[in-house]
């Protein structure tokens, strides 16, 4: 029997904007939804922020999959669009001896989010504050695509959140840089470090002594060349660590231990966390210690996203955000 699902009462805030691919992983027979930007869209929606995501589905069985499992963490989907002339987004997964192998579809529906419509998401009036948005680079690999970051980054005041999530093959470097501008956030993990000191032809560094340094100046060089605020690295099992724009320590969270059944969807619930205390107006070093915490949790269970309410229900509780009980099922089972 599945548990029962959870209705929040949500605190006010401006919604954040999650834009990005929506897709599921085919291993074989089975369809799983996934995509960072859902991913990371269903996790705050099942904590109650009412978030917004911006994407682009096709009218088929896989985009009729996608809406089952919104509906199972209660993620609106108004400001997601439908293309007749395009399909859901598919990525092909592989498996072997030497891990898994992806192969990720060209030209599906979530590459042609229509700009003008995607403007319509932006919140009215939002307080003292900008909402938040959050894209990665894996969506930016059509110039459709990036006109249309340009267009939905120019329509209001925001604060950007920035997860790199590379994926190679995709798009290139100097597409994607003059994009990756005027952050408040931007999250990555050591390879990805590497990979844009490189890109800004920066120092690189040694990113053994980086876990425990609390000074580093190609991280503020990065940050100046980025026009960006702060920087949280993913560092696998030794936690994470966020930095200031003067490249000194601002946080530290270590490694921690717990049932590791797969690592999928690891940095997405970091995000999604990160984001959920940032809305929540959580101290840095509190949100990155409940953010390692909550990656930790999905690494205990198969896949990106967990089969059943009761999930979320420590972690609402943590947030201190309120709770009202729902007979509507989230289901245990995956399509």
């Amino acid at each position: 029997m599945s548990s029962p699902s959870i209705t929040l009462t949500a605190p006010d805030h401006a919604p954040a904007l999650i834009f990005g691919e929506s897709l599921l992983d085919v291993f074989g027979d089975a369809r799983v939804p996934g995509g960072a930007p859902f991913n990371v869209a269903c996790h705050l929606a099942a904590l109650g922020l009412s978030p917004r995501l911006i994407s682009r589905w096709g009218v088929d069985h896989d985009a009729a999959i996608l809406e089952s499992q919104a509906a199972r963490f209660g993620l609106d989907l108004g400001t997601v669009q439908r293309d007749a002339a395009h399909s859901t987004g598919i990525v092909l997964v592989r498996e072997d001896a030497n891990g898994h192998h992806f192969a990720i579809r060209a030209d599906q529906a979530w590459d042609h989010i229509d700009s003008e419509i995607a403007r319509r998401a932006w919140p009215g009036a939002c307080g003292e504050q900008p909402p938040w948005l959050y894209f990665g680079t894996l969506a930016l690999r059509s110039g459709g695509m990036r006109r249309t970051l340009r267009q939905l980054r120019a329509a209001g005041p925001h604060r950007a959140f920035v997860d790199i999530n590379w994926r190679e093959g995709q798009v290139q470097p100097h597409e994607i840089l003059p994009l990756l501008h005027d952050l408040a956030i931007l999250k990555l993990n050591e390879d990805e470090l590497r990979l844009l000191l490189h890109w800004h032809r920066l120092p690189p560094v040694l990113l053994q002594t980086l876990r425990h340094e609390t000074i580093c100046q190609p991280v503020a060089s990065l940050l100046e060349r980025m026009h960006a605020g702060e920087l949280v690295l993913s560092q696998g099992s030794a936690g994470a660590s966020w930095w200031d724009r003067e490249g000194k320590l601002h946080a530290r969270a270590p490694g921690r231990s717990g049932v590791m059944v797969d690592t999928v969807g690891a940095g997405d619930a970091l995000a999604a966390s990160l984001l959920a205390g940032l809305i929540l107006g959580l101290h840095d070093d509190d949100n990155l210690q409940r953010g390692t915490a909550f990656a930790t949790a999905i690494c205990g269970i198969r896949g990106a996203l967990p089969d059943h309410a009761d999930f979320y229900l420590s972690w609402r509780r943590l947030w201190e955000l309120p709770t009202v009980a729902s007979d509507k099922p989230l289901g245990a089972a995956r399509p």
